[in-house]
């Protein structure tokens, strides 16, 4: 589903969205639909890793993973994903 919406922009940019657009084979707005929605994601996603770059709580995440792996029928981790005897990060 789509809505319209309508922007005010500057007349070199409008130019240019309709030089790009024409190159690409699209219509200016079919341009600007695409290339605002690629900004929003992209808006989107630094947020997400601004988010996940503050880090987690290092006590919950171990004691969530030790609570997994304490429950009766748990797996055993692959010898690929166990830390080396001795390890110290």
């Amino acid at each position: 589903m789509t809505k319209p919406f309508t922007i005010q922009i500057d007349d070199e940019a409008a130019e240019q969205l309709r030089r790009i657009a024409n190159d690409l084979g699209e219509t200016p707005e079919q341009f600007a639909a695409r290339i605002v929605a690629n900004g929003v994601d992209a808006y989107e996603a630094s947020l997400l890793f601004a988010r996940r770059a503050k880090g987690v709580d290092r006590q919950a995440a171990l004691a969530w993973l030790n609570d997994v792996a304490a429950r009766s029928g748990s797996i055993e981790p692959d010898a690929d994903d166990r830390l080396p005897d001795g390890f110290t990060r």
